[in-house]
């Protein structure tokens, strides 16, 4: 369902992503409404709490907290687990 929307804002979400853009639930909500205007087909679309857990499942989106001082540390000095 919304197949247009999601295809587009998964498109945009990487991206954004690769440009290091903080991305939250509230901003992928918003971009997927702008996106639901220009797929008219699409125009019950309600960008949904609901719907946004899905779209997050479905890109394997996920909570990450950065801590102010963790953008510092060199990744190739970290210790394997």
């Amino acid at each position: 369902m919304f197949l247009k929307i999601n295809d587009a804002l998964g498109e945009w979400m990487l991206g954004a992503l690769a440009t290091n853009c903080i991305l939250t639930g509230k901003i992928l909500q918003m971009k997927a409404l702008k996106f639901a205007e220009k797929f008219l087909e699409e125009n019950n679309f309600k960008a949904s709490d609901n719907w946004l857990e899905k779209f997050k499942k479905c890109h394997n989106l996920h909570h990450i907290k950065i801590h102010d001082k963790a953008n510092n540390v060199l990744l190739e000095i970290l210790p394997e687990e």
